[in-house]
């Protein structure tokens, strides 16, 4: 499985290391490709046309200084990469789960140039969940009848075709919120499962990595994770508290 976010290299190492385990062994893996922050899905193509303008006058369209769209920046969008390690496979629901804030539990090296870590997530609540949408599916999946199933990518938050929605009940998701973290997890149609752990950072870029579950909502991320991806979750502000 893989996250995708325009514009930033991905920092990941582990989809050819043994520590996550079988699941990218078997070529089922997923990348999370992460970014500035973009509209979920939009696609941002550079204009090829030269300006007519004289310089230093602004372009035509543009916001100005201090616009809505310079205060209001789009949600940060990230779209998953899919990939199938056996034939007739396909991917049978994909969730995302929600968490306030990490805590790291300890981290071991795998080998002279790449570092595991073991980190606890605050909280946990799932923010959009999809399956596959057929009635024949509904109990058990089999694997090579699903090839309509078998997509390459998921956007957040945009349901593709065949698909059925199962969290939020209507409507789409809320975007995803700056300085939490996601887990993204990818059921395929042969049991094989993959995982992705994601910040928000503050400026909507997105920081991920290959993730494996441990006990509770303990996860081991590789590799080399950021010093600071680790980051408490905000104190609690109670109501009516004035500044």
């Amino acid at each position: 499985m893989a996250l995708r976010a325009e514009d930033l290299a991905i920092r990941r190492a582990f989809g050819r290391l043994t520590v996550i385990g079988a699941a990218l062994a078997l070529g089922a893996c997923s990348l999370l490709h992460r970014g500035a922050p973009a509209n979920a899905g939009a696609s941002a193509q550079p204009s090829a046309q030269a300006s007519s303008q004289a310089e230093g006058s602004p372009a035509e369209g543009a916001p100005a200084e201090g616009s809505p769209d310079e205060a209001n920046p789009p949600p940060p969008g990230a779209t998953v990469d899919l990939t199938y390690g056996h034939p007739g496979d396909y991917l049978a629901s994909l969730s995302v789960t929600k968490f306030n804030g990490a805590e790291m539990v300890e981290s071991h090296n795998v080998d002279a140039q790449h570092a595991a870590s073991i980190i606890r997530f605050d909280g946990g609540v799932t923010v959009w969940e999809i399956k596959a949408g057929n009635r024949m599916f509904s109990k058990l999946p089999v694997l090579g009848l699903g090839q309509k199933f078998a997509i390459k990518s998921v956007t957040y938050g945009k349901l593709p075709g065949h698909f059925q929605q199962v969290t939020p009940d209507s409507g789409s998701p809320e975007p995803l919120e700056t300085g939490h973290y996601y887990i993204f997890t990818a059921q395929r149609a042969s049991g094989i499962l993959s995982y992705e752990a994601v910040r928000v950072a503050p400026d909507g870029s997105l920081d991920g990595y290959d993730a494996q579950p441990r006990a509770g909502t303990s996860y081991i991320l590789c590799c080399n994770v950021s010093p600071d991806f680790v980051q408490p979750p905000a104190p609690l502000v109670p109501d009516g508290a004035g500044p």
